[in-house]
């Protein structure tokens, strides 16, 4: 107990470090960066559906879930990912590795509740151009980006009757996004650059209600439906303008940027509604089928700090659909029928638009669920902890019309370690 409480400190401590450095797209440009988090593994290897949830797992995106815990849950979640980007000829390979979530999820007797750091979005762009490249005057321009946002979050899931949960997630949004642009001119020593930092934070909500429905012999429906309110992130912006020598990287001219006279030192950015609704069917501990849709408000966006002249929002929407099967979790002689086989599909349309070009993105997803201890006897919480792993492939953008297409597959590595808090056992 006491090593995984201190590896779990140790996560919350680290997790600001490795958040900021999880993305390598040029579409993380846009909005707040890449969305780099769907919900813990097990949900993530269903499509990411968020209307499934058990009584071992935390439902890091449905709150209600935590009605239906029987164990303390510490979770975390890590990932790999290998992203080849094309454009026209051009090729490149980029690869990232990031914490995903570290959670800690705690039933008791009339409520559960979960608490944890997760990073929500990241940036991590470099792009560039060449104008007059075959003349004695070539100019290269670069913009650059690197951060993210982080939650820090804590949720509280009730059962009101049975069958009926409803939840409630507060988050503290946080983080902090620096870009760069720079443009270098052949045969001229010094280049010029402008430099810029917006540290941002807010709150935000969300509320959701899940109802199992059960039918017969151990069957049940499911339906979920989840709302996070319209809600603002502060953005705090400091810009500077220098010149820097190409030669030895000296300073030259360096002046700081007046935003206060242009009301850009603090702006307030406006992130929608997002709204889920989901179905799902399925037989107790031996499969599950599942499908979800989100409505995401982001036509609204802006950011007067940051303007690009190329990108614009339109509002979100993404389909997902998944589910499982368990071949005998109870079998005592055979490991392998104890291991629960994942997968899903989605596909969204994210809300931004590059080029005129709305950006869209497919993928699929596998997995599998490897309990850790033995077969469960009666007395032994931690034979329900579990090593979650999988793979997601999937496509981003196009190759043509000056876009950048993104193939790019994803291991994903999630532990959800079990123990007993504040239920007084009944035997020794």
């Amino acid at each position: 107990m006491k090593r995984n409480i201190f590896l779990l400190f140790l996560g919350f401590f680290s997790i600001n470090v490795v958040a900021q450095n999880s993305t390598s797209s040029p579409y993380s440009l846009g909005g707040l960066g890449d969305i780099t988090f769907r919900g813990n593994a097990i949900n993530r290897f269903m499509g990411g559906i968020d209307v499934y949830s058990d009584s071992i797992h935390t439902n890091l995106n449905n709150p209600a879930a935590n009605a239906d815990l029987k164990l303390t849950t510490f979770a975390v979640g890590v990932n790999y990912r290998n992203t080849q980007l094309t454009s026209g000829a051009t090729k490149e390979n980029n690869t990232s590795a990031a914490v995903d979530y570290i959670a800690v999820a705690i039933p008791t007797k009339h409520f559960g509740f979960s608490f944890g750091v997760l990073p929500y979005s990241s940036v991590g762009y470099l792009l560039q151009s060449i104008e007059n490249e075959d003349t004695d005057s070539t100019v290269l321009n670069r913009y650059e980006g690197d951060g993210g946002v982080n939650k820090a979050f804590f949720s509280l899931g009730f059962r009101l009757f049975k069958g009926l949960k409803v939840g409630a997630t507060a988050n503290y949004n946080f983080g902090q996004i620096s870009t760069e642009s720079s443009r270098q001119e052949q045969n001229i020593n010094f280049g010029t650059f402008i430099s810029s930092q917006s540290s941002l934070s807010g709150l935000s909500f969300q509320f959701t209600g899940h109802w199992n429905i059960p039918i017969k012999d151990k069957f049940s429906i499911d339906l979920y439906g989840s709302l996070a309110p319209q809600h603002k992130i502060r953005s705090l912006n400091e810009q500077v303008f220098f010149t820097r020598s190409t030669v030895n990287q000296s300073i030259g001219d360096f002046e700081e940027v007046d935003l206060e006279a242009r009301n850009l030192a603090s702006v307030d950015l406006t992130i929608g509604d997002k709204i889920d609704i989901g179905g799902g069917i399925g037989k107790d501990k031996k499969w599950y089928l599942g499908g979800q849709y989100t409505q995401i408000q982001s036509g609204g966006y802006q950011n007067d700090f940051i303007q690009l002249n190329n990108v614009s929002y339109i509002n979100g929407r993404r389909l997902a659909v998944g589910g499982y099967f368990l071949p005998n979790y109870s079998s005592i002689t055979d490991y392998w029928k104890r291991i629960v086989y994942r997968f899903g599909a989605r596909q969204e349309v994210s809300g931004v638009v590059v080029n005129g070009q709305s950006l869209e993105e497919t993928g699929i997803s596998f997995g599998v669920s490897l309990p850790l201890g033995g077969f469960y006897s009666g007395s032994n919480v931690s034979a329900f902890s579990n090593m979650n792993i999988g793979v997601e492939l999937g496509k981003r953008g196009t190759a043509s019309g000056n876009m950048i297409e993104e193939n790019y597959w994803n291991i994903r590595l999630g532990l959800s370690l079990n123990d007993l808090w504040f239920i007084k056992r009944k035997y020794n």
